[in-house]
Parts: C-alpha cells; sequence; structure tokens
C-alpha cells in the first residue's frame, strides 16, 4: 500500500478511496480467468485431494437430517436455507477471493437473519454461534460447492489482510469448521 500512498498520482487521496482502489485492483488482477487458472492449477495436489476429500464426506453424509444436527425442523425447511445454499453455490462461479468471501457472508446472514427473525416472533433470545453452526453445516452438506477447501485457502491467501477481517472472516471461520 505505501507505494500507492507515495505515488503522485494517489498523493491526495483519502484512505477510503485508497481502499476501494486496492479492492479493485485486486479484483480486476485475481478474477481474470488467466490468472484465476493459473494460480489454482499451481496450488498444489494437496488442495485438490482436500476437496476430493471432503466431496466424499459429504456424499457419505447425505444421510443426515437436521434434526441429527440438532436443527429445528422449522429452520431446516425454511426459504432462507434453500437460498443461503445457492448463495454459497455460487462460490464455483466467481473468482476474485473478495466475491468468495462475500458469498460466504451472504449465505451465512441469510442463516442469521433467519434465526433472530424466528427469535423475534418468539420473544426468545438473539441467535448465537451455537445456534447458528448446526445450520451453517446443514447449508454447506446440502450445497453444490466443489472446491470448499481451495476456495477457503484461496480467500485467505489472496485476500488483502487488512480486508480479511470483522464479519466476513468470522464466517470463513465458521465455514472452515463447518468443513472439517
Amino acid at each position: 500500500e505505501n507505494p500507492f500512498k507515495s505515488n503522485k498520482l494517489w498523493k491526495g487521496c483519502q484512505d477510503g478511496e485508497l481502499e476501494e482502489a486496492m479492492d479493485a485492483l485486486e479484483r480486476r488482477i485475481l478474477a481474470d480467468e488467466q490468472v484465476y487458472k493459473c494460480i489454482v492449477s499451481n496450488m498444489g495436489q494437496s488442495w485438490e485431494q482436500m476437496d476430493a476429500s471432503f466431496e466424499k464426506k459429504r456424499f457419505c453424509l447425505q444421510f443426515l437430517q437436521p434434526s441429527h444436527l440438532d436443527v429445528k425442523k422449522s429452520h431446516a425447511v425454511h426459504p432462507a436455507m434453500t437460498l443461503s445454499s445457492k448463495v454459497l453455490d455460487r462460490m464455483d462461479d466467481v473468482r476474485a477471493p473478495q466475491e468468495k468471501l462475500e458469498c460466504v457472508f451472504r449465505s451465512a446472514r441469510l442463516i442469521f437473519r433467519m434465526l433472530n427473525e424466528a427469535a423475534a416472533i418468539s420473544n426468545s433470545e438473539a441467535a448465537s454461534a451455537d445456534d447458528f453452526l448446526p445450520l451453517f453445516i446443514f447449508v454447506v452438506l446440502r450445497s453444490r460447492v466443489t472446491r470448499v477447501h481451495s476456495s477457503i485457502e484461496y480467500i485467505s491467501l489472496f485476500r488483502r489482510p487488512p480486508r480479511l477481517g470483522g464479519e466476513r472472516h468470522y464466517y470463513l471461520v465458521q465455514l472452515q469448521t463447518a468443513v472439517t
């Protein structure tokens, strides 16, 4: 980032503008099909093996019902769960790390909103991680995302560290937990 701040073209920019420019540059470079293919082809076989291993686990766990994870039936059949799964599936369609992270974030937020709405209706406490994680595991198991481990590693390696924090990072960690 220092080269940007010291460059005469960027000297008068506010920090927010500089962050947006860095995000745009990251998105532009890493979303390029040739760059992405080059990165993925050089990621190593361990990531491919982890993806294949997870696919095998997911296939073996297709018998799981919501009750096996202590998920209420009303939550399991809620439209937000299907939408959350579809949003997560989109991770295979995007290339930039922030776009992949955004898929994780939106998928998780749909679940948390559903939980909080249900809590508000029943006048109970707001949703917690203990309520969220079983539902997220269920969504991940029902999703069709094929390169989940590779995507997690790709985000971790190529998302700029200052922008990999807060709520989005929390949900990425929850995804890592769900696939292990």
